[in-house]
């Protein structure tokens, strides 16, 4: 990942900075998307799990760096049901 947050690899992780498993002690990421040990173990994980993890999590409707347009902005009421 660069210093300005775009994504070089399939391996970076999908993080966009909103982490809800740091902040909040959720079991799974409202932002990406990953579990709490996928957060915390990304770097130790199998490449090959984490390119189809990522996949997994951009099928599921989780926003994720990879697959964002230019100039987006994650939406909190997607994932944490804010209404």
């Amino acid at each position: 990942m660069t210093l300005d947050g775009d994504v070089e690899s399939m391996l970076d992780a999908p993080c966009i900075g909103w982490c809800t498993t740091r902040q909040f002690g959720d079991d799974r990421c409202k932002g990406c998307g990953r579990q709490e040990w996928e957060v915390r173990d990304w770097s130790r994980l199998p490449e090959m799990y984490r390119r189809l993890r990522i996949i997994a999590l951009a099928e599921e409707g989780f926003t994720i760096r990879h697959v964002q347009p230019i100039g987006w902005r994650p939406t909190p009421d997607k994932h944490l049901n804010l209404k």
